[in-house]
């Protein structure tokens, strides 16, 4: 794109806002995937744990051979997730006709900045929810059965829990965003929609 005086624009001089809110929610959905695939793993240590250690050391090599595959299909079929799910996720959270423009326009960077705060405080709040949460109850039901394997899978849980309350956010307020600063855009006859 260039201005009207035909001189190109500085890349530093604008933000690609479309991009911006995918890759927010883009971050938060790979947080989810590997947060169940943790929540998983670990829940089958702590189920299997005491087996895993009454057997031979022949049959703990074919277990952990067994587990590595079962493991590898899991990510696999996370990736494949995450393929067919982030583009949807992408266009949710981002409303259509804008990609590129200037930070310089005062509405647009108020829009921006008060973006990255919502979703930065929904970030505090929620782990500071979670810490309540594994504070009051996690950790003691961990402790209770001297298991790492469920305070990994407590701390895995906040994991999910924390992101999935981002990406709403995210979803929420992406496409209200972009639909403010397309009018506000529109409003100064701005040629760098889309």
């Amino acid at each position: 794109m260039t201005e009207e005086s035909g001189a190109p624009h500085r890349s530093e001089d604008y933000i690609n806002l479309g991009s911006l809110f995918r890759n927010s929610a883009t971050v938060t959905f790979v947080v989810q995937i590997l947060a169940v695939i943790i929540m998983i793993g670990s829940i089958a240590a702590f189920l299997i744990g005491n087996v895993f250690l009454g057997l031979g050391v022949d049959m703990q090599i074919l277990a952990l051979l067994l587990t590595s595959i079962v493991a590898l299909v899991i990510f696999l079929a996370a990736i494949s997730a995450f393929v067919r799910f982030s583009r949807r996720i992408g266009d949710a959270v981002v409303g259509p006709g804008i990609e590129e423009v200037r930070m310089d326009t005062p509405r647009v960077k108020t829009v921006v900045i008060l973006y990255g705060v919502l979703v930065a405080l929904m970030g505090v709040t929620g782990i500071y929810m979670w810490l309540l949460i594994d504070t009051n109850f996690l950790a003691a039901w961990a402790a209770s059965y001297n298991s790492i394997s469920l305070r990994v899978f407590g701390i895995a849980l906040g994991a999910f829990f924390v992101s999935l309350l981002v990406q709403v956010i995210i979803a929420g307020v992406g496409r209200s965003a972009t639909k403010v600063i397309i009018e506000v855009l529109d409003s100064d006859d701005s040629e760098f929609l889309d």
